[in-house]
């Protein structure tokens, strides 16, 4: 679809979006608005929301969430109630959502967001010390499906093993764990 097109039905009608945390593929928001790039914009900025703590977790571990368009409705109340359903869905699977929605009550929803602040805080700390003793900058990054499977392809084309942490960014043990984890197979 076109951008101008895509503009036109933002504009023309509302539309109900989630957002993926593209380190482990799964939703972690549902919203609605009017403005879809708009409210992406501002989702993007990482407020001190649930939903902004988990995307400033993303970017501090070096991804940008991604967004989807769940539907589109011709007004508001639409809008609201397919959110709610959208919502119920979500979480009816067990998906872990920050929506203020998604929490019982002010006191467990605040409790979420000091356990975020202070995670998001830890990590940027380990990073810090990190880069200060000379690591490499993702040495204290999760390893996402996209890491495993470059590592994977890094494998098949034969790198050593310092080629492949220069490229994950990683340290050179950091490596060899995650090759020994492979070659050990799966669990079970």
């Amino acid at each position: 679809m076109s951008r101008a097109i895509s503009a036109t039905l933002d504009q023309m009608s509302f539309c109900v979006y989630a957002i993926i945390d593209p380190r482990s593929d799964a939703i972690f928001y549902v919203g609605q608005t009017r403005h879809l790039a708009r409210r992406r914009a501002e989702h993007l900025e990482g407020t001190d929301s649930l939903s902004g703590l988990h995307i400033r977790q993303i970017k501090e571990n070096g991804f940008v969430p991604l967004f989807v368009r769940l539907e589109t409705c011709q007004d508001e109340t639409a809008a609201l109630m397919a959110e709610i359903f959208w919502i119920e869905c979500f979480k009816s699977r067990g998906s872990q959502l920050a929506n203020a929605q998604a929490f019982a009550g002010y006191v467990v929803r605040g409790a979420e967001r000091k356990k975020r602040s202070r995670d998001l805080s830890e990590m940027k700390q380990a990073k810090l010390k990190a880069i200060a003793n000379g690591k490499p900058s993702r040495e204290t990054s999760a390893w996402s499906k996209r890491d495993m499977a470059r590592l994977k392809g890094m494998i098949k084309s034969g790198m050593d093993v310092a080629a492949m942490a220069d490229a994950l960014q990683r340290s050179m043990g950091s490596v060899r764990d995650k090759l020994r984890t492979l070659q050990r197979g799966p669990k079970g």
